[in-house]
């Protein structure tokens, strides 16, 4: 049985993915969001075979769109592998994340899902806000969310 595991992991070990799929304009030195070291912001990983395939960072960020009275988290910087997309990775990671969440007491969890990726959260429950809209050098997104 192939090992796959998701867990909780420190935030330079999601450089090298954003790097490689997220950010490629960018070089490895800045791979860093500003809130990767807030006390409330955590890191997952999704491992195939030991292996760091997949990554998310989850932050503890209010979108005055949804309810104020509930508990909010962001996702940023989530990606997979492109030689491991389409195989549950990033499913496999967003379902312990959940967990975690759950754990914290939060209420909602809500990102800005490149288009490519827009399928991937609906498949996972995820609804739509708005419009698309455009992030430079990155292109369109669509605000989406999750109650937990």
């Amino acid at each position: 049985m192939i090992k796959i595991e998701s867990k909780l992991i420190q935030p330079n070990l999601t450089h090298k993915i954003r790097l490689s799929v997220l950010w490629p304009h960018k070089n490895i030195s800045n791979c860093f969001l500003a809130e990767d070291n807030l006390k409330d912001t955590f890191h997952v990983g999704t491992f195939l075979k030991n292996e760091l395939v997949s990554i998310g960072t989850f932050i503890y960020q209010n979108n005055i769109i949804f309810d104020e009275n509930d508990k909010q988290y962001r996702l940023r910087a989530m990606a997979t592998e492109k030689k491991h997309q389409g195989i549950s990775m990033g499913r496999k990671l967003i379902m312990f994340a959940k967990n975690e969440l759950i754990k914290r007491k939060v209420k909602l969890l809500w990102c800005d899902a490149r288009k490519i990726a827009i399928p991937f959260y609906e498949n996972l429950g995820f609804k739509s806000q708005g419009e698309f809209y455009n992030i430079p050098k990155i292109g369109p997104h669509k605000l989406m969310y999750l109650y937990l």
